[in-house]
């Protein structure tokens, strides 16, 4: 009988595979690995507070995070620790401390927490090393380290399946805040499952490449890190200033991809601004939708794939605040322009919340970051976050998202007068305005039933 010649070539394949560059066969190698990381890996139990309900809601959850100094600070996601009211912290022997939240970025879903430096000690935790994210290649081996789906000290083998994947739908949080802008990411196929979050990516030498974020929904193992060199980045600035310092310039870029010759512009130049926030630092500036962005700060910017966006974006964050930025673009009709933008802080993401308990509903503030972000025309109002099921305001058909504009005849300027407005008339039925877009409604809230809700 003849030789099977595809098989012969699986065979080869799976005889190559063991035998590493470095003269270690790969069970060896996952081993150390391993043994290097295990001792910085922790299980987080965080307890948040939830307005999505309509009402203040304690709830619990499980996430993973990796030590990173002897000072006890710990790396995670934001969406496993952000606004956390407690966390405790299981360590890979098994032992359970509380700890702290020292800083967070929804905009990279990042966080850092802490431990006693004293239990670093007490314990002999050994923290783990980032590595260089932008050196990593298709195909490289890498583990998966967590907690899925509760299970702590787990770790997973595959390789890196992309190093630059951009995820234009998957720029929101639970909590509301868009992230990933900054960043593109590692796609792998080292399984990650909810709990894995937080956790490291780590190539075979046991350093860290990637932060693990997220998986894909009916998919067969594709999961998403954080590169490296943004998780470095990030938990440096946490560490040392408590924020992530960004400059703001209120614009959204679009890919020009094949629209050069619209445009007269050469391929890999420019990137077309689709929208500008109104009354922010680009429209003071002159820069209009429609123009090509040809250089920033002296630089020539360009943008021809999606892939391209998050580090045109990280470039115009890391502007100093308050610098005044020389612009260069093609406007249709018009030729060349320069332009003067001066940019300023971004500021608060999200506004505080404010549970209205016995209309039944909850609502947060706006931020000059939201009204961009939601397409909204003010920042005057609050927004509706939350409403309680069966309660007055969800009989009323209030609805989540929409901005409160006023209640009983009186505007509502922010959040602190909508406070004022509640502690004053909060027994009593209300009329409220609301607004989604360009459309505005009434909205009866008023208690009935002999519990009052």
């Amino acid at each position: 009988m003849s030789a099977n010649p595809l098989r012969s070539l699986l065979l080869v394949a799976l005889l190559a595979i063991p035998q590493q560059a470095s003269g270690k066969d790969l069970q060896t190698s996952i081993l150390q690995a391993q043994d290097q990381a295990l001792s910085a890996l922790v299980n987080i139990q965080p307890i948040t507070e939830s307005f999505t309900r309509g009402e203040a809601r304690k709830q619990a959850s499980v996430g993973s995070g990796f030590l990173i100094d002897d000072q006890g600070h710990i790396v995670t996601n934001y969406h496993v620790a952000g606004r956390a009211k407690q966390l405790m912290v299981t360590l890979s022997n098994k032992e359970r401390v509380e700890a702290e939240l020292v800083g967070e970025d929804p905009l990279t879903d990042l966080a850092i927490i802490k431990i006693p430096t004293e239990t670093v000690e007490e314990f002999g935790l050994v923290p783990l090393a980032f590595t260089t994210s932008s050196t990593l290649h298709v195909g490289q081996f890498v583990l998966a380290l967590g907690s899925p789906l509760a299970l702590a000290r787990t770790m997973t083998f595959g390789i890196v399946s992309n190093t630059e994947r951009y995820l234009a739908d998957g720029m929101s949080l639970p909590t509301g805040e868009r992230t990933g802008e900054f960043n593109t990411w590692i796609q792998t196929d080292a399984a990650i499952n909810p709990g894995n979050s937080g956790g490291p990516l780590i190539n075979l030498s046991g350093q860290v490449v990637g932060v693990n974020a997220r998986g894909a929904m009916f998919a067969d193992n594709i999961g998403f890190a954080i590169p490296a060199d943004t998780a470095r980045r990030v938990a440096h600035d946490l560490i040392e200033i408590g924020e992530v310092q960004r400059s703001y310039v209120g614009v959204r870029f679009q890919p020009l991809k094949d629209w050069e010759g619209l445009f007269e512009v050469t391929k890999g130049e420019g990137v077309l601004v689709a929208s500008v926030e109104e009354g922010g630092p680009a429209a003071a500036a002159g820069l209009n939708a429609g123009d090509i962005l040809l250089t920033y700060g002296g630089e020539e910017v360009g943008a021809r794939f999606d892939e391209e966006l998050p580090g045109l974006y990280q470039l115009l964050a890391e502007t100093e605040v308050g610098a005044e930025v020389p612009l260069t673009v093609m406007r249709r009709g018009q030729g060349r322009l320069d332009l003067k933008l001066k940019t300023v802080n971004t500021g608060r993401l999200q506004g505080d919340r404010f549970e209205a308990e016995h209309w039944g509903f909850a609502v947060k503030g706006i931020t000059e970051q939201m009204v961009f972000d939601l397409d909204l025309q003010d920042n005057t109002g609050v927004v509706v976050e939350g409403v309680r099921t069966g309660g007055p305001a969800h009989r009323g058909k209030l609805r989540r998202g929409t901005v409160v504009r006023s209640v009983e005849g009186q505007s509502v300027a922010d959040l602190a007068g909508f406070q004022a407005l509640y502690e004053k008339l909060g027994d009593s039925p209300v009329v409220l305005i609301v607004q989604r877009h360009e459309s505005q409604w009434y909205v009866l809230v008023e208690k009935n039933g002999e519990n009052g809700q």
